[in-house]
């Protein structure tokens, strides 16, 4: 009987565990300061979290604030050039409604040189942004290492490729491409736009790099076309074996894309 008692007084004791919540517990009572230390110490480091991270938003708004200028401009400029198109067509379309129409199944009136003169002046103008581009460039150098910096990067290396600046092109988007890693969206975009550079330079082998890259990051529904391109710059390097086996991948995985027609077309042209 006494020995069930004593069990029962040992199950009914605290644990250690519980002595010792016990022992911290009645040391707060007794000096609750150091509790109050670590709640301010809490506190100030929840504070100090949400600082940073408004600085950190406060910082990107600034950056897209700054961005978004630099796109007024840009849209400023292709307005400009919508106009000058639009007077020239205008002043093509008068010149035409003056000719003499011909009579019953006559053939055309031929067009006058000056009508000529205006329909090339039509084909060969272009949006002028070197002032905006002048400005993406040097945002893009001021934020490398962001999401607005890339897209200002983009557009930069666009223009710059157009005015056949094409190593100054590369460059930026060699960067842009190793930086934006974090955005799927903006690194599959410089990769396209490099391989083309670099194909267009005649730097295959670093093209086919840079391409395979590209194969690895780009969404499913790219694949194709990052393919296709692939193929064709093996067929440049005359490696016609890796070409066949490169547009049988086209054939086989992606045989209703659009690309498949021209992997056929090319394998079409290789020696047998």
């Amino acid at each position: 009987m006494s020995s069930q008692k004593s069990k029962e007084l040992h199950l009914k004791g605290p644990d250690a565990f519980q002595v010792k919540v016990g022992d911290f517990l009645a040391g707060i009572a007794q000096n609750p300061k150091p509790l109050f230390a670590v709640i301010t110490l809490l506190l100030a480091a929840l504070a100090a979290g949400y600082g940073i991270r408004y600085v950190v938003e406060q910082k990107e708004m600034a950056r897209r604030s700054e961005l978004s200028k630099i796109d007024a401009i840009y849209e400023d400029e292709l307005k400009n050039f919508n106009k000058a198109r639009e007077a020239l067509e205008k002043q093509r379309d008068t010149l035409k409604a003056a000719q003499p129409k011909p009579a019953g199944e006559a053939k055309p009136v031929e067009e006058t040189p000056e009508i000529k003169s205006l329909s090339q002046k039509i084909a060969e103008l272009k949006p002028d942004h070197s002032a905006s581009a002048d400005k993406y460039k040097a945002y893009y150098s001021a934020h490398p290492n962001s999401a607005e910096g890339w897209v200002a990067g983009l557009r930069y290396a666009s223009f710059a490729a157009e005015q056949n600046k094409l190593e100054d092109a590369q460059k930026v988007l060699e960067e842009v491409s190793r930086n934006s890693k974090s955005h799927p969206v903006l690194q599959t975009q410089s990769l396209m736009m490099l391989v083309s550079i670099l194909t267009d330079r005649g730097e295959l082998d670093k093209a086919l790099e840079y391409n395979d890259t590209l194969i690895n990051v780009v969404a499913d529904d790219l694949k194709p076309r990052a393919l296709l391109t692939k193929a064709q710059i093996q067929y440049l390097k005359k490696d016609y074996a890796n070409t066949r086996t490169t547009a049988t991948e086209i054939l086989t995985k992606h045989e209703n894309s659009p690309e498949a027609d021209r992997a056929r077309s090319l394998v079409a042209l290789l020696p047998e």
